[in-house]
């Protein structure tokens, strides 16, 4: 019966067109008729049959109409037939039958397609966010080959959606903008004024609307309301004086704003046009960044350790506040500073990674001069942030992540997440570094055992994406460079550590921003314990057999190994010496490319440079953790040669 049911029903079209000679009726049918072919598993000789039916069905579409190319699916968006054999590719499933969640972030990207692993199969999420529910299968093996057509190329979102493509499968996903939804971002959501909120076809929201409670429905693009029963509420969670009630059928409570405020819970000022001092407090609606790029919702689905609505009470201890709501943060994509950075921000989808920029919004100061823009009368109750007067100079970074425990594999950071991360370029070789002064940079001697020409050198500082410079990169040339007196390019893994000079250009070397600022070198008698956990970064490859270097700066925490441990037999044993220290995490470890790179362990929210990666057996190996250049050991020989006049 399965494989007689198609040919039945494609017969039974058949004969009603013959019945129906309108052109609408026929596009719908053949419409029709196409998404049957690619949802059905038939056989070559149905298809042969199937296909002799489409081509008559074809041919009496244009002995109605020769000029009509479009086919209409009657009530639906009008989309080419080509679109249509695209868009039923679009899901995929896995191999116990679930849908493959796209897009899905994964190591803090965004992903719209199955991953390979080390073997030939493709996984994907089956939620849409990996990171933080680890739910995972493996995807239905597909036989579409590697060369089909992009997609994307004939432009089928609408609206200004961004489109992305899976050639393997001849798929797309539409990322619409608000305010449009729909497979090809044609359809319209529903906006609510007072809440300042875009709602999707379906969902439902209460609100106070003329002093009555209503219940509202997006249907069609427009919201459908009607009188609500609602009671008085136990706790009133409006800010800024707002008016509560409780809907009785769902228990959603419902706020009445003040003139010139709005919101969910009434946090949002209307008329907020500029920041005063940092920001903290700027409760306005912009939701645009210096580049143009829109603000990702502080309630994304997408966002799992950042300073999210999700986990707002940890951003509420980083901020040093006693409430969330003194943060800003709610189910909208405005721009806030919840972290008492120097103006507000968001966090924004950039080239498939979650990164952040800071917003497109005016000081209320003029910049240079003491005069004051003209600010609204309205203004939230909210608690300014205090700062430190003098804030460390060194070994301080953004706390818009808390770091995750992976770098084999790794998790992308985000920008000025470790402002002190250098990337050196050595003729056609790379190492990583650290920047622990404004001419001075750390690495490892074996990156440099070649004796190349300082010429032949060049060190990227506020480098994010790899080998591509960002309006916060700033490219040096080096003046020199100098081993430890004790280094041997015969015996490289021994005393690997080596300092690099920066040139300067007008008197200068580094220029400090918050995406380039030094770590803190630690003291002679500086050490944490055992099984304490620190950071590791680079751009290295991914994982030990591949051939090209992570697209962006990845970042993970691995913890310090016992030596005792380290110089065991059945790990390193004699290899392992005192100027060196092992850290790791199971799989988690530095790879080539990372070489050079920092160890760095924090301790009261200052990080100190630990340790230089140095060398390790492959990467991620089972007992074979990374080894590092104990950093302490040569701290006098750093002071003494960064200290010195030329």
């Amino acid at each position: 019966m399965w494989f007689l049911g198609p040919i039945h029903f494609f017969s039974t079209l058949g004969r009603n067109l013959l019945k129906k000679v309108s052109l609408e009726t026929t596009n719908s049918h053949l419409s029709h008729i196409l998404l049957g072919l690619i949802s059905l598993q038939v056989n070559r000789a149905q298809m042969n049959r199937l296909a002799r039916a489409m081509f008559a069905l074809v041919l009496l579409r244009y002995v109605f109409s020769a000029s009509t190319t479009r086919g209409v699916l009657t009530g639906s968006e009008v989309i080419n037939t080509r679109t249509i054999v695209k868009r039923s590719l679009g899901k995929v499933f896995t191999v116990d039958g679930q849908e493959c969640k796209f897009p899905f972030r994964y190591a803090g990207m965004v992903h719209h397609q199955c991953l390979p692993t080390h073997s030939s199969r493709f996984w994907c999420s089956t939620t849409s966010n990996f990171d933080r529910d680890r739910k995972w299968a493996f995807c239905v093996s597909e036989e579409l080959g590697t060369s089909a057509a992009d997609p994307c190329q004939d432009h089928p979102c609408a609206n200004g959606g961004l489109c992305t493509s899976d050639p393997r499968r001849g798929a797309f996903v539409c990322h619409c903008p608000e305010p449009f939804t729909g497979n090809l971002c044609s359809q319209e959501k529903c906006y609510e004024e007072s809440h300042r909120k875009h709602y999707d076809l379906g969902e439902s929201w209460g609100r106070i609307h003329m002093r009555g409670v209503e219940q509202c429905t997006c249907e069609g693009g427009q919201a459908v309301c009607e009188r609500a029963r609602y009671t008085a509420c136990d706790r009133n969670p409006c800010q800024n004086e707002g008016t509560c009630r409780s809907l009785t059928s769902t228990g959603e409570v419902v706020c009445a704003c003040r003139a010139g405020l709005g919101g969910g819970h009434c946090s949002i000022n209307l008329e907020e046009r500029c920041y005063e001092g940092n920001g903290v407090d700027y409760r306005g609606t912009a939701r645009t960044t210096l580049s143009g790029a829109h603000c990702l919702p502080w309630s994304s689905e997408l966002l799992h350790t950042e300073l999210s609505l999700t986990n707002a009470e940890t951003a509420a201890l980083l901020a040093n506040v006693e409430s969330t709501m003194e943060l800003g943060l709610g189910d909208h994509a405005f721009c806030r500073n919840p972290d008492g950075d120097t103006m507000p921000w968001c966090y924004t989808l950039k080239n498939t990674a979650i990164s952040w920029e800071y917003c497109d919004i005016p000081s209320c100061r003029l910049p240079g001069t003491d005069t004051r823009l003209v600010m609204p009368t309205v203004q939230p109750t909210t608690t300014t942030q205090t700062q430190p007067s003098r804030p460390p100079t060194c070994g301080t970074r953004h706390m818009k992540r808390s770091a995750r425990p992976r770098i084999l594999g790794g998790h992308a950071a985000l920008p000025g997440a470790h402002p002190w991360m250098a990337a050196i370029f050595i003729g056609e070789s790379f190492c990583a570094g650290t920047l622990i002064a404004s001419c001075w940079v750390l690495s490892a001697a074996h990156c440099f055992s070649g004796n190349p020409l300082a010429s032949q050198v060049r060190v990227i500082l506020g480098q994010h994406r790899f080998n591509d410079t960002g309006p916060n990169t700033k490219s040096h040339r080096i003046e020199k460079y100098i081993f430890y007196d004790k280094y041997s390019v015969y015996n490289p893994t021994v005393h690997d550590i080596v300092l690099v000079k920066l040139k300067k250009e007008k008197g200068k070397c580094a220029k400090m921003t918050q995406f380039v600022r030094p770590i803190c070198l630690p003291g002679e008698d500086m050490s944490f314990p055992d099984y304490h956990c620190c950071d590791i970064t680079g751009w290295g490859h991914m994982y030990e057999k591949a051939n090209a270097y992570a697209d962006q700066l990845m970042e993970g925490v691995v913890y310090i190994v016992p030596f005792e441990q380290c110089s065991r037999p059945n790990m390193y044993g004699t290899e392992v010496t005192p100027t060196m220290l092992c850290a790791g995490h199971w799989c988690v470890d530095a790879c080539q490319g990372d070489s050079g790179g920092p160890l760095a362990c924090s301790r009261n929210g200052v990080y100190f440079l630990y340790g230089i990666v140095s060398w390790g057996d492959g990467c991620g190996r089972s007992r074979k953790p990374g080894v590092y250049t104990r950093v302490t050991k040569y701290v006098n020989w750093i002071q003494k040669v960064t200290k010195s006049k030329p």
